[in-house]
């Protein structure tokens, strides 16, 4: 049983994790909403651990993002569209893998899913960023290490959600899922101002008008 002080908890330590300063691409965001969709499908309500395997959430990954490769296309005339930049340097290598899977299959992410030529090297590829870059460094505030989710024990093809997170990323999961999807959007708009200008709809472009599973 998790208490309600846990809970409490738990939200405070998400909040401090999602600092918008300590955020230098969106694979957190992503790795968060992972972790909350994942604990919906595979955890349960009882506390108890839960083992993710890292390809769960490479999958994860390249759904939420498949949507994101889609050139945006500016409503000023002299702004040509592109894909929205995901990282404060050159694009999230993510984003570039899917994009070049996308240019050769086609906007079908199920189409891409039963495609093992393109789809298993893809799936490889993105499980072997998430597993160098955010799995380990989501939870580090500042130089702190910060890992109340799950063991940072930097290596392995999985994790394992500590006693009580599943259930609580399952209580809350419409409530994270719009916290990091807010955060999500201001980063994006923070570094594609030029391209987007005063567009107001980025949120439907990025996750649709509605929560997806985006499974299609």
């Amino acid at each position: 049983m998790v208490t309600p002080e846990f809970q409490v908890g738990f939200l405070q330590n998400l909040q401090l994790l999602m600092s918008e300063g300590s955020i230098v691409a969106t694979y957190k965001y992503a790795l968060l909403l992972s972790l909350a969709d994942i604990s919906i499908e595979h955890g349960s309500d009882s506390g108890d651990e839960l083992e993710i395997p890292t390809r769960w959430i490479a999958e994860k990954f390249i759904a939420y993002y498949w949507r994101q490769t889609t050139p945006f296309v500016p409503k000023g005339p002299t702004v040509e569209q592109s894909i929205l930049l995901q990282n404060t340097g050159r694009q999230a290598a993510v984003v570039s893998k899917i994009a070049d899977a996308r240019a050769e299959l086609g906007s079908s992410l199920a189409c891409t899913r039963n495609n093992a030529q393109i789809w298993t090297p893809l799936l490889k590829q993105v499980d072997s960023t998430v597993g160098t870059m955010p799995l380990w460094k989501l939870q580090t505030v500042g130089s702190e290490s910060f890992d109340f989710l799950y063991p940072n024990v930097g290596k392995g093809t999985s994790i394992t959600l500590r006693p009580g997170i599943a259930a609580c990323f399952r209580k809350f999961n419409g409530l994270i899922g719009d916290l990091v999807r807010g955060s999500w959007v201001r980063y994006v708009r923070r570094y594609n101002r030029e391209l987007l200008g005063t567009t107001t709809d980025l949120t439907e472009f990025m996750f649709g008008s509605e929560r997806m599973h985006l499974q299609s």
